[in-house]
């Protein structure tokens, strides 16, 4: 304050000694007292910070195309196989192939990060040669639709087996009765009767795979496949 006060003076003086000089100095004495007004400026505006590497946190995600498991592997023996790895039921759908062949070909895997993908390579060399990782793409992953766990499929079907049949043979248990689907399965040489049914949990279809796996219908033993 007091350097302004001694600018407006010198102004004042200036003005009483020469109104020439006056006049010719003040627009340097306005810009003086512009540079040492006390008012603080808005900084100007920041620039907008750049988006995030990677994009979408979808595009983040790596995809792995796991084997070498059995027929009967179930989502939480893979997820045993992962531990570690930051992958839960939702990030697994196993592909069965077209044309009745309810043996899984692969499960493909959603990593959260490549470092997961890393960490899952190194448990499967411990776990020995039995299974296989190799890099996998989203357009493998996306049209795959799980079964959930939720579809188990009864083998070893009689011919002249019918839905009643089905119905009865899985008395008890809680499956929608209008999802009973046969299918022709083509084995080595020969062709096998196939029926999948639809529960309405996971613990349902894993309760009539406990409780009903092995058992007769007409005479001939089924075995049961829980679906993935």
């Amino acid at each position: 304050m007091s350097i302004i006060r001694s600018a407006i003076r010198s102004s004042l003086c200036l003005r009483q000694l020469d109104p020439a000089i006056s006049r010719s100095s003040l627009p340097f004495l306005q810009e003086w007292r512009k540079c040492l007004s006390t008012a603080t400026e808005q900084p100007p505006p920041a620039s907008p910070l750049p988006p995030p590497p990677g994009g979408s946190p979808g595009e983040e995600r790596f995809y792995g195309k796991f084997s070498g498991f059995s027929k009967h592997a179930l989502k939480t023996d893979v997820m045993n196989i992962l531990e570690g790895c930051s992958v839960t039921s939702d990030d697994l759908k196993f592909n069965y192939p077209r044309g009745g062949n309810l043996t899984p070909a692969a499960v493909f895997v959603q990593f959260p990060s490549l470092s997961a993908y890393d960490k899952a390579l190194r448990n499967i060399a411990k776990k020995g040669k039995l299974y296989r990782l190799e890099r996998a793409a989203r357009a493998q992953w996306d049209p795959i639709v799980p079964y959930e766990g939720k579809v188990v499929a009864l083998h070893g079907l009689p011919v002249n087996a019918i839905t009643e049949d089905i119905d009865r043979f899985l008395s008890g248990c809680l499956y929608y009765p209008g999802s009973i689907q046969f299918l022709t399965v083509q084995g080595l040489g020969t062709s096998k009767r196939v029926a999948l049914v639809r529960f309405t949990s996971q613990t349902q279809a894993m309760n009539a795979y406990i409780t009903k796996n092995r058992n007769f219908l007409l005479n001939q033993r089924i075995t049961l496949q829980v679906l993935q």
